[in-house]
């Protein structure tokens, strides 16, 4: 079984553009012109340490393809196909048990994980810059405001343990949220509090930039798989050929445990496929390993088959989103949550990540029009690293 969280090579992949390959670039067809642009742009230098990695990958597969074996619990057998897929086909064994591949072409419709780091960069430099409104709460949630999208709504803001209220605070459960999080680190519930004073008094103490929202209900069809954490639906958008906002993928997440205040794949959460034309769940997994569930492992309600509530609302919400307030990002991933009150936007990622919706959707990206839409981005000759201003 793995572990749930982030590794150092989850960070590593971030930091380093890793070229797949020693000499010659191995990757699917949807990305080989990608790659093939890309080995000819290289300097020598470049060349000749993507060279020393590629050759020190290919020495690190086996340990890594035995490690693998031991979190999972899977034999010999596929610890020796493992590392024949990975070497032939420039894959981490991890990658390879995470996306249930069993032949080698199968991971040429995937992108892999140390890959998606640097195609992002090229798609959305603006995510990697420090004016990225997605990877702060506090302006998404202004852009929201602007653009008059349903947000989480802000009652109080935290800096430097100054609290400034915007909104009601008392006699309702809070939720405290760090500006720059990721993964729900740092999250906490806080509350009621009959006075505003002692509710002040609880958020003086948080460190750093945060904002405090109200503890948001889910919509009552979906209640009997949400335990004691908000469900969300992570809703990929890309912008199509002509610049319109394209629902490309959605996953639906929940706790899979008592007591789990996040849904997220860190934490331990359930992620299931969402069938997008129709709202309707697939089978359910957990991001970093174990088995699967037709039904909740806690409360045994039924996950796949159901259809997901307000779910071309919940479609319309976030094209309208990317469309109104933020079109200076080619992908984002919207963390929608699905209310009484309609869908209503959670956070948007500029760094959405190929682990989840693949592993959930049992299917590699390069098959359906995520992958089509990512490499005619790619392909487009004005796609530069360089970050344009912020709005």
């Amino acid at each position: 079984m793995l572990v749930a969280g982030y590794d150092r090579l989850y960070f590593l992949k971030k930091a380093w553009a890793l070229y797949p390959g020693v000499v010659r670039p191995v990757s699917g067809p949807f990305l080989a012109p990608h790659y093939a642009d890309r080995r000819v742009g290289r300097t020598a230098a470049r060349a000749a340490i993507d060279a020393v990695i590629g050759t020190l990958f290919h020495a690190w597969v086996p340990i890594r393809a035995r490690k693998v074996q031991r979190k999972f619990g899977l034999d010999a057998a596929w610890r020796r196909r493992a590392t024949a897929i990975a070497h032939e086909r420039f894959a981490d064994p991890n990658d390879i048990a995470l996306f249930r591949i069993g032949e080698a072409d199968e991971i040429g419709l995937y992108i892999r994980r140390f890959e998606d780091a640097a195609i992002n960069k090229r798609l959305n430099p603006l995510g990697w810059s420090m004016d990225c409104a997605l990877a702060d709460k506090a302006r998404f949630a202004e852009r929201c405001r602007t653009a008059g999208l349903p947000h989480a709504d802000t009652v109080a803001t935290i800096a430097g343990g100054t609290v400034a209220i915007t909104g009601e605070i008392t006699n309702r459960a809070l939720v405290v949220k760090p500006c720059d999080g990721e993964g729900g680190d740092g999250v906490r519930m806080i509350g009621p509090f009959a006075e505003t004073a002692s509710a002040e008094a609880a958020l003086r103490s948080t460190q750093g930039k945060a904002l405090v929202q109200p503890l948001i209900t889910c919509h009552a069809d979906i209640a009997d798989i949400a335990l004691d954490a908000l469900p969300t639906v992570r809703i990929v958008t890309i912008l199509d050929e002509a610049g319109a906002p394209e629902v490309v993928s959605a996953t639906f997440r929940c706790a899979s445990k008592v007591g789990a205040r996040v849904d997220n794949m860190k934490a331990g959460g359930l992620i299931v496929p969402v069938e997008l034309a129709t709202g309707t769940l697939g089978i359910a997994c957990m991001g970093y390993g174990g088995g699967d569930h037709i039904v909740h492992p806690v409360t045994s309600a039924a996950i796949m088959g159901r259809t997901l509530p307000d779910w071309e609302l919940a479609t319309d919400l976030v094209r309208r989103a990317h469309a109104l307030a933020f079109d200076d990002y080619v992908i984002v991933g919207w963390d929608v949550a699905l209310t009484p009150n309609g869908p209503i936007l959670i956070e948007g990622n500029g760094k959405p990540g190929v682990l989840m919706p693949q592993r959930a959707a049992r299917r590699g990206l390069g098959e359906t029009r995520y992958g089509a839409l990512i490499a005619h981005h790619l392909s487009q000759p004005n796609r530069s690293f360089v970050v344009t201003s912020e709005r």
